[in-house]
């Protein structure tokens, strides 16, 4: 089997055509990958081992592909054609898309309608489940059921960082949900942030006192919850919660799971770990988390039926496993002009 390993913390990518076919567990699928999209994590993983369980490895965790194999506990649900997508376990080898052939967690993999590309398919997975648990987990926002209905809310949700990958999907979840949005973005992106339902930006350019200033004259205060989709933003959402938001209650959620933070008093801090997806142990946070991933997967895939919920935009760069170190440099540079970077590695049939 074909595909592109990294033999160390730091290595390069390789593109081999050695790699045994993985066997899924009775709760797994096997999937053909079509098309992945390329993540930050990808790159941490490669160059510090972040995650990795065994050397050399397989990356790749952004999925989109057609079932080949259902294991006998996934059958209810799965069966051979099914076009699939979704966030595969990070760091373990055999579930990483950068090769022919990886296994899904089937309670943890969206089927996906044929009115989408396996290129679009491939941005869901990461930024829809980060979405997800930033939101629900973090920001304690209710998810309803197919049939409920949603009436429109006076207050206010904040994202940090509204035209990455996890800031596009959150928008369009919070006003689902019936939200008024604001987010942060640049200028430039400012049209496509608002184009997915944001009522309001805020330029990240300006300073942190202007920011706040914006965020006040928006909102009147009428917000509780700020979503940091980047991880880079911090400090200016503790001060939108300590020093604007009038609630009584307030959340902030973040992608920032590695650097040392403060606990406030007058709000609860939540820390996305998306990482230990599909992991198996007696770990809470494993648990949790996979509990968690395996409400949204419903949620998700009746957005994705109804035609809700819009893929992220992306740039497809090259076919082949052989464009995987290309795409990622794109990626790293950020060179894809805010869309998401997609390789084609094989066809269909």
């Amino acid at each position: 089997m074909k595909g592109v390993i990294v033999e160390a913390a730091g290595a390069p990518w390789k593109v081999v055509e050695n790699l045994g076919v993985p066997k899924p567990a009775p709760d797994q699928i096997l999937v053909k990958s079509i098309a992945t999209a390329i993540n930050p994590v990808d790159t941490y993983m490669q160059s510090s081992g972040l995650l990795v369980t065994a050397w050399p490895i397989v990356l790749g965790c952004d999925a989109s592909g057609v079932v080949v194999e259902v294991g006998q506990a996934a059958a209810s649900d799965f069966k051979v054609g099914d076009r699939v997508c979704g966030c595969t376990r990070l760091g373990i080898p055999g579930h990483s898309t950068f090769q022919e052939y990886f296994c899904m967690d089937a309670k943890l993999t969206v089927k996906f309608p044929k009115e989408l590309s396996f290129q679009q398919g491939a941005t869901l997975g990461v930024g829809t489940y980060t979405a997800c648990l930033g939101l629900f987990d973090g920001l304690k926002l209710k998810m309803p059921g197919p049939s409920t209905p949603i009436e429109p809310k006076e207050e206010w949700i904040v994202v940090l960082g509204g035209a990455g990958s996890v800031g596009q999907y959150s928008i369009q979840i919070a006003k689902i949900l019936g939200y008024k949005v604001i987010a942060t973005c640049s200028q430039k992106t400012a049209p496509l942030v608002q184009g997915l339902g944001a009522d309001a930006v805020i330029d990240y350019s300006k300073s942190e006192e202007d920011q706040l200033h914006d965020l006040k004259t928006v909102t009147g205060g009428n917000f509780f919850g700020v979503w940091d989709s980047v991880a880079k933003s911090e400090s200016l959402a503790r001060k939108m919660l300590t020093e604007v938001s009038e609630a009584k209650q307030k959340y902030f959620a973040t992608t920032d799971d590695w650097t040392p933070m403060e606990k406030y008093e007058d709000h609860e801090t939540y820390r996305t770990e998306l990482g230990v997806g599909g992991r198996t142990g007696e770990d809470e946070k494993v648990a949790s988390t996979n509990e968690q991933l395996e409400l949204y997967v419903p949620f998700l895939t009746h957005l994705l039926e109804s035609g809700k919920l819009r893929p992220n935009e992306l740039k497809v760069v090259g076919a082949g496993f052989e464009d995987i170190p290309k795409a990622v440099e794109i990626q790293q540079k950020g060179a894809s002009s805010g869309a998401k970077v997609v390789v084609d590695l094989q066809a269909v049939e």
